[in-house]
């Protein structure tokens, strides 16, 4: 950097910019700290502050910068965020620290893999099981062994087996396409307020849980259950299937078989068992019931393809009205 302003900078000598220092403390620190110097050292101050001409605010700047920049060199002061950290924390309290800065400030400075903590599985496991297994290992390789362990726990069998496999030879990448899963995580995932995060994460997990079959599900869940049971109640009580049907309220089933059109039911009873259908009929009118059971009538007990669609779009329309708050989800038990 060679501008005009450090070249000016450059041009001064150690004693005048001193002077300079000194001067711009004020009367009471800067006298303090001159009554340090010995006699020889104030002589020489004087002479240098003979020569001084105007000092602009750009140049002062630069003169206080690289009084500081030197000064921590010949101490060996470190500039990283967690000496800076831990001397703010030793300042103030945790509650003084929240209020006045906030704990994404306090978490700005620290590496993305460091920022993962118990409850963000949530926000992490959806993530991790739309990427490839490569980048999967990766990401838990990088996170700390428990975190990852719970992480690694939740995913499907097969697949968990081929990324732990992967876990085994996983390599180092090149710093830039690190940075670039480490901006992907934060922005999508870090870079808002910690509250609500878990839930949210909730939301999405137990969204993409409702998209698998039931067997891929079940899996997952037993995997959180393992090491969060709790956890795993809650999402529970908000997964939702189609044999779930049952397991609704009378009430909840009439106002959802309401809103349902005739040849949506009849597709996705076609190749149910006899119980299931004898639920969805029982939260018919009698004519639409008449109607169902004589297209039935033919059913030959096989799914087909626009059966599976018709059977989605019913669950996604439980879990539509329940997440506006017009039925309930059954619990973990059966409805007396």
């Amino acid at each position: 950097m060679n501008s005009p302003d450090r070249t000016a900078l450059s041009a001064r000598g150690g004693r005048e910019k001193v002077a300079i220092l000194l001067l711009a403390l004020g009367d009471k620190l800067g006298t303090q700290l001159l009554q340090k110097f010995d006699a020889a050292e104030v002589k020489a101050i004087m002479s240098s502050a003979a020569s001084i001409n105007r000092v602009e605010k750009q140049d002062l700047d630069l003169i206080v910068d690289d009084f500081a920049a030197n000064f921590a060199r010949a101490l060996g002061l470190g500039t990283d965020f967690d000496a800076v950290k831990g001397m703010v924390e030793r300042a103030f309290t945790p509650n003084e620290l929240s209020r006045m800065l906030g704990a994404q400030i306090m978490q700005a400075g620290e590496p993305v893999w460091k920022r993962f903590e118990s409850g963000m599985e949530n926000a992490l496991v959806p993530y991790l099981l739309d990427e490839h297994p490569q980048t999967i290992a990766f990401i838990l390789s990088k996170l700390g062994a428990e975190f990852a362990s719970r992480c690694l726990s939740v995913l499907p069998g097969d697949f968990r087996i081929t990324v732990a496999r992967r876990l085994l030879k996983v390599q180092a990448v090149d710093r830039p396409v690190e940075e670039v899963v480490e901006r992907v995580l934060e922005e999508d995932l870090l870079a808002r307020q910690d509250a609500g995060l878990e839930a949210e994460g909730r939301s999405r997990l137990a969204a993409l849980l409702n998209k698998l079959d039931r067997d891929k599900s079940g899996e997952i869940l037993a995997g959180v259950a393992a090491w969060k049971p709790e956890e795993a109640a809650r999402l529970k009580r908000m997964i939702f299937s189609f044999e779930d049907l049952g397991r609704l309220s009378q009430e909840a089933r009439l106002a959802l078989f309401d809103k349902l059109q005739t040849d949506q039911v009849v597709m996705a009873l076609k190749g149910v068992d006899s119980a299931l259908k004898e639920v969805a009929l029982s939260s018919l009118g009698a004519r639409a019931r008449r109607m169902v059971e004589a297209e039935l009538a033919s059913d030959r007990g096989q799914r087909t393809r626009e059966g599976d669609v018709a059977r989605s779009a019913i669950v996604a329309r439980v879990l539509e009205m329940a997440q506006r708050g017009d039925i309930e989800l059954p619990s973990d038990d059966p409805p007396a």
